[in-house]
């Protein structure tokens, strides 16, 4: 029974490693993040992951969840994990910040990536080309940068966008 949870966690903490990897490649490609100012830190990334393993642990206990967790808590809790931990940091040689994307740069990531979480079972809408989002976006950011918060805060925020745009995301995880 236990090697079966550990083969389960290490097969989570590998693939919430390569989603955020993945979110960092993509945001830095569209030019939405720099790698030229900042990197996402290998040590960081992996205390950010275990961060919200910890957190999904306490979670399935307190709401008694035997099997898998609903998507939009999964995108609430390591949005919370990313922008607690900061895997993004700057570069040694960066003297001062010359955009807000460097600023926030881990409200960013973190955003993002529980968008992609949310939408993982149902990708035939992208929430991002929306007129309003770049409004959202900067409010979220704002938020998760300068106000207390919590994972089951961000988990209702991602289950509103959920219930409106990516109705898979509100399954039963199978």
């Amino acid at each position: 029974m236990e090697n079966t949870e550990e083969n389960e966690k290490n097969h989570i903490r590998e693939k919430r490693i390569n989603s955020i990897v993945s979110a960092w490649k993509l945001l830095t490609e569209a030019g939405i993040l720099t790698s030229d100012t900042m990197f996402l830190s290998q040590p960081l990334l992996e205390e950010t992951v275990e961060y919200y393993l910890s957190d999904r642990d306490i979670l399935k206990t307190r709401y008694k969840i035997e099997d898998k967790i609903q998507l939009y808590k999964v995108a609430g809790l390591i949005a919370n994990a990313i922008v607690r931990v900061k895997p993004i940091i700057p570069k040694p040689e960066l003297n001062s910040f010359t955009k807000d994307s460097e600023i926030y740069a881990n409200e960013i990531l973190a955003i993002y990536h529980a968008l992609a979480v949310c939408s993982e079972y149902d990708t035939s809408y992208n929430i991002t080309e929306e007129d309003w989002f770049p409004k959202w976006l900067d409010s979220i950011v704002f938020m998760l940068h300068q106000r207390r918060h919590t994972a089951e805060m961000l988990m209702s925020v991602f289950e509103t966008i959920s219930r409106i745009l990516y109705k898979n995301g509100l399954k039963e995880p199978k």
